[in-house]
């Protein structure tokens, strides 16, 4: 369902919520995560995956008995993976609660395209009658490209308790979203770190194998009502607990902040100090979403297009992530137009020639990023001209 601004999902299809996902995109233009169900790790139904404009990797794989070279847009680690349950007083803790729980009652996804947010409202009862309400809303900035953010809030109908969850920073993910690709090898990220710091601040540090960019994912977690945090880690992962009470008149949230840094970030510098140092300097999440929203509605203002009815709703979607491929931020990356964006792993990331469909649009209304993606060709032209096409720097290939 849809209106000008808003598309809406009000039932759980596992069938399609692959697609439900990729629409569901949130990005800046520097990064974008998939509309991905929190709770749910990578499968046959769910696939987060969070992607950073023109971070490749090249891989040796082995098919049909030959030794190929494939180069990939690299999924990162998850920084949106969350897991909770029902801890009710005086009674056994509940499951782990998914989309697909047979508990769920209800189930809703809302794509705000004026204020770049993704909602989900989930409702589960037991057999006991005892119901959770929980809602999901998650930005990726467009007013700052290295941060983005995800409240949780939970509300208990017909009993009182506590909700149990885990906050997860999951860097032990893999490019496996299209089927095609599953015999290529998908692992590109190696020398896993991570940690938490004095603040309670979970940290991932990695790179990617072949050419080596340097990440550094850093969450800050923090709960209404305040609680301590039970805290785990291994090199790929960390984990931190919080028991939060919650009852029929008595609301519990939970927001996580992501910043995401690399060592193409200028100034040069350690990507794991600066991702840290963003979130100390990032605001509540009341503050991220009105500054988000502001920012969007100055793009719109900037780059909107008035057409009439359906055929205007459809062109509003693609814009929406058009912008979140190719915003400002892009006039200062060295980067091209990815064929499925930054939406996910379809052609692997690859760089055609798609910015011709794009540019009259970019040119007439961001024509410092129309000039970025031409300068992007021009540094390129003498591997094009070699035949084959390597390009400098990225790694992404495209034919002549």
């Amino acid at each position: 369902m849809t209106d000008g601004w808003t598309w809406t999902y009000d039932r759980y299809d596992p069938a399609r919520e692959r697609l439900v996902e990729s629409l569901c995109t949130l990005g800046n233009g520097r990064f974008a995560t998939r509309g991905s169900a929190p709770e749910c790790p990578a499968g046959p139904v769910h696939y987060p995956g969070t992607y950073l404009a023109g971070c490749y990797d090249r891989r040796s794989s082995t098919v049909a008995g030959r030794r190929i070279e494939n180069e990939d847009m690299v999924n990162l680690p998850d920084w949106t993976r969350l897991r909770y349950r029902r801890l009710p007083d005086g009674g056994p803790p509940g499951p782990w609660l998914t989309p697909g729980s047979p508990d769920l009652r209800h189930y809703g996804v809302r794509l705000d395209l004026k204020a770049g947010t993704l909602t989900r409202h989930l409702y589960f009862r037991d057999a006991d009658g005892r119901g959770l309400r929980v809602d999901h809303t998650r930005l990726v900035h467009m007013g700052d490209p290295y941060l983005a953010a995800q409240r949780t809030t939970f509300r208990a109908y017909g009993w009182t308790g506590a909700v149990e969850v885990e906050s997860v920073l999951d860097g032990a993910v893999v490019n496996a979203g299209v089927e095609r690709y599953r015999n290529l090898e998908g692992r590109h990220l190696t020398d896993h770190r991570s940690g938490f710091e004095p603040d309670g601040t979970a940290w991932l540090s990695c790179r990617t194998t072949d050419p080596g960019v340097r990440l550094a994912l850093a969450v800050r977690t923090t709960t209404r009502p305040e609680g301590p945090a039970e805290e785990s880690a291994t090199p790929t992962t960390t984990v931190q607990t919080y028991r939060l009470p919650t009852g029929p008149r008595r609301s519990a949230a939970l927001v996580k902040t992501l910043a995401l840094r690399t060592s193409g970030d200028r100034p040069d510098g350690d990507p794991r100090a600066a991702a840290c140092d963003d979130l100390a300097r990032a605001p509540a999440f009341p503050r991220l979403l009105a500054t988000h929203e502001a920012s969007w509605r100055r793009l719109w203002e900037q780059g909107e297009l008035h057409v009439p009815g359906e055929a205007g709703r459809i062109l509003r979607l693609h814009l929406f992530h058009l912008l979140q491929t190719l915003s400002p931020y892009t006039a200062e990356l060295d980067v091209g137009v990815p064929a499925r964006g930054l939406h996910g792993e379809a052609y692997r990331g690859h760089v055609f020639w798609d910015e011709l469909f794009v540019l009259p649009y970019l040119n007439l209304h961001f024509p410092e990023v129309a000039r970025a993606l031409l300068m992007y060709r021009h540094r390129r032209l003498p591997g094009a001209g070699g035949g084959g096409s390597v390009n400098g720097g990225t790694g992404e290939k495209y034919p002549c």
